[in-house]
């Protein structure tokens, strides 16, 4: 009885590490390139309370600016608040990803 279940045991053992060649084989196999659709991202653009002459309004056309320079367009915009007082601005830029250019 002994000799059966070692048997069992040795040839359930040799069985599991053909198959788990077989599965290391086929994870180094390069598969097709996945390339995202689109790109983000996303700056924040803080403000100071009591400089409202250099105030969010010119940092965010500002920004605005240079992403549109860039080729990013204008996808969101949160404002961050803290303790009741603004602190700033999240805004998420989007453009195609490079590898979708053709």
């Amino acid at each position: 009885m002994r000799k059966l279940v070692f048997s069992m045991l040795l040839l359930a053992l040799t069985g599991n590490t053909a198959f788990a060649q077989k599965d290391d084989a086929d994870a180094a196999t390069p598969g097709p390139e996945i390339c995202a659709r689109m790109q983000a991202s996303t700056i924040f653009i803080p403000d100071k309370a009591g400089n409202r002459k250099k105030g969010s309004a010119g940092k965010l056309t500002e920004a605005h600016r240079n992403a549109e320079k860039q080729g990013w367009d204008f996808d969101e915009m949160s404002i961050y608040i803290e303790d009741g007082d603004l602190q700033g601005f999240f805004v998420t830029y989007t453009r195609p990803h490079p590898c979708n250019k053709k």
